[in-house]
């Protein structure tokens, strides 16, 4: 993997990365574009508070079902 990633490249490997183990290459990718790139560190951020939301209003929404069908 080239360590020289593009902004959309970033954002691809971190929206995939909430949902798999990313390599090691990848990672290291990551932390070389973020430490050059405000934008894609601010959405490695974004990104993330985004996930942490959803898993709370996933436990809020199971939590205030119904019971019964």
């Amino acid at each position: 993997m080239d360590l020289n990633l593009s902004c959309r490249e970033v954002t691809r490997i971190v929206l995939e990365g909430q949902t798999r183990k990313l390599l090691v290459t990848e990672r290291v990718a990551l932390q070389v574009h973020w430490s050059v790139c405000a934008a894609c560190r601010q959405f490695r951020e974004q990104a993330d508070l985004m996930r942490q939301a959803m898993t709370r209003w996933r436990g809020y929404r199971d939590d205030n079902k119904p019971d019964g069908p």
